[in-house]
């Protein structure tokens, strides 16, 4: 009897020991029981990269996949670094990565994980190392260098801008986003017909590090830097953000410019061109922010922003869903964008 109750009850073990076998990961993450997605994004240090740890935060709470979203926010490229090395020296590590990389610095931390077996996404910031885009299961972005061209035409052909006009560049950082941003803005400018050197005299700020503060002052400054008559002969502002572009208005707000300057630079200003969907950029092009002092300043000159939704980090994380699961997922996801003026605003939800 005893043998027999033994016998049975290997037999039960045996089932079990074979059930939670089969429903285990089956390698590379690909797990049909799940496991987590860690998604790693900078902290909210200026509003377009609030709105993205918001809209991951919002993936997570409402994800309904096999997939448990954790969402790890850094506040500086050395602490996201540690985010990754703590994950590959993890006994339980991820089943995949989502990562808006923070900045350049994180090619080595992306080569790592490159080499380990955790298939991950690249979100926005592009590290375009050999060795990470070999591994990379995807690229997700809004089409940077599409901003560039947008900006470029929309000089051209609305503003009348000609080759060898004055325009000042105003750059986010120092990562990828604003290397293809500009990249585009030259390509086009070529393609209307500017020369190499009339190219080489498009002016540059320092970073601004997607800061409306720090915009706001590099503004300034630039301003303060110059003559009247050397401001009359810019007459197109190229920023890489709607947050600087809201410091560029502050400034034209307040009282840190020269009187006679800044008449200057409201005179002869023809178009400020800008990106991301800021809802306060598109309540001043509705005409309805709360400081009437900024539609009255745009008055003087054609606003526009041109789209790069931050809500596209749901769509990385939803890629990498699909790629656990199975699914064929394009390289280069690239999001296009559209250009939102005062008669189209309307039709755009801001963040």
């Amino acid at each position: 009897m005893k043998k027999k109750l033994f016998a049975i009850l290997m037999a039960a073990i045996m089932v079990f020991a074979f059930a939670a076998c089969s429903s285990g990961d089956s390698g590379g993450g690909e797990a049909s029981g799940g496991g987590e997605i860690a998604v790693l994004v900078p902290s909210a240090d200026h509003g377009w990269t609030g709105a993205v740890l918001n809209y991951a935060e919002e993936y997570a709470a409402d994800n309904t996949s096999d997939y448990t979203i954790k969402v790890y926010a850094a506040t500086d490229a050395k602490e996201q670094a540690q985010q990754i090395d703590d994950m590959l020296a993890s006994s339980t590590p991820p089943a995949g990565i989502v990562i808006l990389p923070y900045d350049n610095t994180l090619e080595s931390a992306m080569t790592k994980v490159a080499q380990s077996d955790i298939p991950f996404i690249m979100y926005d910031r592009i590290i375009d190392a050999e060795a990470v885009q070999e591994k990379v299961v995807a690229n997700v972005k809004g089409d940077n260098e599409g901003i560039g061209i947008a900006t470029a035409d929309r000089f051209a052909d609305k503003d009348g801008m000609v080759a060898g006009d004055k325009v000042y560049v105003m750059i986010g950082d120092t990562s990828s986003v604003p290397e293809m941003r500009n990249q585009g803005f030259k390509d086009e400018l070529k393609t209307l017909g500017w020369t190499d050197d009339q190219i080489a005299t498009l002016e540059f700020s320092k970073a601004t590090g997607w800061s409306r503060s720090e915009g706001k002052q590099i503004f300034i400054d630039w301003l303060n830097g110059k003559t009247g008559d050397e401001i009359a002969t810019y007459h197109y502002i190229f920023t890489h953000d709607d947050e600087i572009a809201m410091g560029i208005l502050e400034a034209l707000a307040g009282s840190d410019i020269d009187a006679a300057k800044k008449d200057a630079f409201l005179t002869n200003v023809v178009s400020i061109g800008t990106s991301s969907g800021l809802n306060e950029i598109y309540e001043v092009l509705k005409g309805e922010h709360a400081n009437s002092a900024y539609p009255d300043i745009v008055q003087n000159f054609d606003l526009f922003s041109v789209t790069y939704d931050p809500g596209m980090v749901k769509t990385a994380i939803e890629d990498m869903v699909k790629h656990l699961g199975g699914e064929e997922i394009a390289k280069d996801h690239t999001i296009s964008v559209d250009v939102v003026d005062s008669t189209n605003v309307t039709e755009y939800q801001g963040f």
